[in-house]
């Protein structure tokens, strides 16, 4: 290792290891706070320096420069106590970038319902949806990423509607460092009530083939606290292209690939990492043009039940 990659794995570490962990203040919409994607959940709940995929739509829409095919994404997570959290996406590239569309979606089903005098009024829902268009410009080094996004609130009878702004930037400084910036909510709004920003710096380093460690430090407006977030993921190859799946190499070139290969070039990973104190782990398998995750969540509350999230990448 040299002494310039020796430099980066420090600041790595010394990022990772700042000590502020509290609450996060989310008002109108927690959801959007939650994170997504199986890959970047199991690893933490990291992915704005590195994320490879579609879900870069929600870590930080600047990655999405780096996708350099058609894919189609949808998520879903068991969370127990009847709460869903869901995902899907659609994007393409083009000359100069990436444009994407995206829908999250967070649901609890079977709440108790009651009058003044504490009567029981049966039960009612609370649906949850966000719609987001997401264009990231740049083919170099720098990108720079725009996300419009359109909320939607039900509760039993009740709907809320609002608008939210997402800017992102990525600076690939070399094979073996990123860095990104995420500017969550710049001016967002739900039922005229403020949703505050959320600022999110991260760190990624990938010190050979196939190995990625990560690290996202995450502040919220309104608020002095803020959260820490690590992550590392090993990818190997089997068969003829043993670099498919890493971040490092194959997996951003530009492939010309045919249904009968969907299942060809195979590599599998694992994941670790630690979410503000809570630990994550899962594992991906992959092929030329299906992707499939799975993380394993545990929860920041005790009441909550341990998470399991799957997902699944199509790319074209």
């Amino acid at each position: 290792m040299n002494k310039k990659l020796l430099n980066v794995v420090l600041i790595l570490v010394f990022v990772s290891l700042i000590s502020s962990i509290a609450a996060e203040n989310n008002y109108a919409t927690p959801y959007m706070r939650m994170g997504l994607g199986a890959k970047g959940m199991a690893m933490g709940g990291t992915g704005t320096a590195y994320m490879d995929n579609i879900t870069a739509a929600y870590w930080n829409p600047a990655a999405l420069a780096n996708v350099k095919r058609f894919e189609f994404a949808a998520m879903y997570t068991d969370m127990g106590l009847d709460r869903m959290h869901n995902f899907a996406a659609l994007g393409a590239s083009f000359k100069y970038g990436y444009v994407a569309v995206s829908w999250i979606n967070a649901s609890v089903g079977d709440i108790d319902a009651y009058n003044a005098q504490g009567q029981s009024e049966g039960t009612f829902d609370a649906n949850d949806h966000n719609i987001a268009l997401s264009l990231a410009l740049g083919k170099g080094k720098f990108k720079i990423g725009l996300t419009g996004k359109g909320y939607i609130s039900d509760i039993d009878d009740d709907s809320q509607k609002g608008f939210g702004t997402d800017i992102g930037i990525l600076w690939d400084i070399n094979e073996y460092l990123s860095l990104g910036g995420m500017f969550r909510d710049v001016y967002s709004e739900l039922n005229d009530d403020e949703i505050p920003t959320q600022f999110v710096g991260g760190v990624a380093v990938h010190p050979i083939h196939g190995l990625t460690f990560s690290t996202d430090l995450k502040m919220e407006k309104h608020t002095e606290e803020s959260k820490v977030s690590i992550g590392a993921e090993y990818w190997t190859g089997f068969g003829e292209d043993t670099e498919v799946g890493s971040s490092h190499t194959a997996i951003n070139l530009e492939e010309r690939t045919k249904w009968e290969n969907i299942f060809s070039n195979i590599s599998g990973g694992i994941r670790v990492g630690v979410n503000d104190g809570n630990f994550t782990a899962g594992a991906g398998l992959r092929f030329r043009m299906l992707e499939v995750n799975y993380a394993f969540i545990t929860p920041p509350e005790e009441i909550f039940e341990d998470s399991h999230q799957f997902s699944l990448i199509l790319r074209f």
